[in-house]
């Protein structure tokens, strides 16, 4: 198989800046596991682009007031910036794609130029509010798009529906490949012949090595029922308040940011509930190792039956055993989660795997759900394309 060196234009779902405070996503380890491979020349990691003026403004304060990506400037006006991050590396933010879209297209046109990316130039996708890529301005050899998430059923984009759809379609016509990480994503929202199911992953040394427990949990009860992610609107309320009224002699940890769709003030008057805010990438198996359980309490919607949480990798990886609703992504696993279908049977669970312990089996399983062996895949598929 012919194997090109590529170079890689990526639009994020993210910033760069999210990634070096620790909170990262299937984004962060799929674009830093290709930065290893001796098949990649260079990438350019292209921050979120602002769709709206608000976080267009928010955008322009961290990047060009506070200066919150840390690296190396190597271009910039008033509106954009590019920083060299490492060798392969590059990060650029701009918010012209309000009033300038195709300046952006010519922006990084010139950074392309200056570090002699235009070979085999592959252009990756993360972002269905942004399309103007597909029109060959960068004179790229291949597109490619990764659907994360389901947007037309997140609710964060409710008023976006029909320039979501639009885009949607856009992007399944003109395509070279797509990644979905859930079989249903594959199935349901692309009709485009080169989709291909790409679950998450995880890397395993990350949750291996690390034998502490958090300081932030110390002086929290003990055994403590655990999650980590997002609080909003996809959490099932009514599941964490039966567990915090069931078990008074227990713990309930929310580890990660809290939106403004998340009911808080529901579960205020629970002494056993503690709220922990974002949780850096490199604290994580600390803050598992002191977790009895690991929780999923989702919704069970249209927007969940598209998901594949890297919740279940980790949790597996620190040999938690698992309690979640029957939402997408468990049949890999089916041996080592408990589903449950109403609140009552979630608390059951959870009590008699606290009871039962940690697993001890949940590695083997694992090593075929690598990053690298997400990575890998990848690149095969992509070299098929440069035949």
């Amino acid at each position: 198989m012919n194997k090109k060196k590529i170079n890689i234009v990526m639009f994020n779902m993210s910033k760069y800046s999210d990634w070096q405070k620790g909170v990262v996503n299937r984004n962060f380890h799929i674009l830093h596991t290709l930065a290893k491979s001796d098949q990649v020349n260079k990438i350019i990691a292209v921050d979120f682009l602002p769709f709206n003026f608000k976080r267009g403004i928010k955008t322009y304060i961290y990047d060009q007031i506070f200066g919150d990506t840390k690296g190396t400037i190597v271009s910039g006006n008033l509106s954009s910036r590019c920083w060299q991050i490492s060798s392969k590396i590059f990060n650029f933010s701009t918010i012209d794609n309000l009033l300038k879209p195709k300046k952006v297209i010519s922006e990084l046109n010139k950074i392309i130029k200056d570090q002699e990316m235009n070979d085999n130039l592959v252009v990756w996708n993360y972002n269905p509010f942004y399309t103007d890529y597909l029109d060959n301005g960068l004179n790229q050899s291949m597109n490619i798009f990764t659907a994360v998430d389901n947007w037309l059923s997140h609710s964060s984009y409710s008023k976006s529906i029909t320039k979501l759809e639009k885009n949607y379609n856009i992007i399944d016509q003109k395509s070279d490949l797509i990644f979905t990480v859930s079989e249903s994503l594959k199935n349901n929202l692309f009709k485009n012949k080169n989709t291909h199911w790409i679950p998450n992953g995880v890397n395993l040394n990350h949750f291996t090595n690390e034998t502490k427990i958090s300081e932030q949990l110390i002086k929290i009860k003990k055994p403590i029922i655990g999650f980590l992610g997002i609080l909003q609107d996809r959490i099932d309320i009514d599941i964490l308040k039966t567990l915090a009224k069931n078990n008074p002699d227990k713990s309930i940890v929310l580890a990660g940011p809290v939106w403004k769709n998340f009911p808080k003030n529901e579960l205020d008057s629970f002494n056993n509930v503690h709220f922990l805010g974002p949780i850096p990438y490199t604290e994580i198996p600390s803050l598992y190792n002191g977790f009895a359980v690991g929780i999923i309490p989702y919704k069970v919607n249209k927007f969940t039956k598209s998901i594949d949480p890297m919740k279940i990798y980790e949790y597996l990886a620190a040999r938690l055993p698992i309690v979640t609703t029957p939402i997408a992504g468990l049949e890999k696993f089916a041996d080592y989660v408990n589903v449950a279908k109403t609140p009552e049977q979630f608390d059951d669970f959870v009590n008699t795997s606290i009871m039962e312990g940690k697993l001890n089996s949940s590695y083997e399983i694992l090593n075929d759900h690598t990053w690298q062996k997400r990575v890998n895949k990848i690149l095969e598929l992509i070299n098929t394309k440069f035949k």
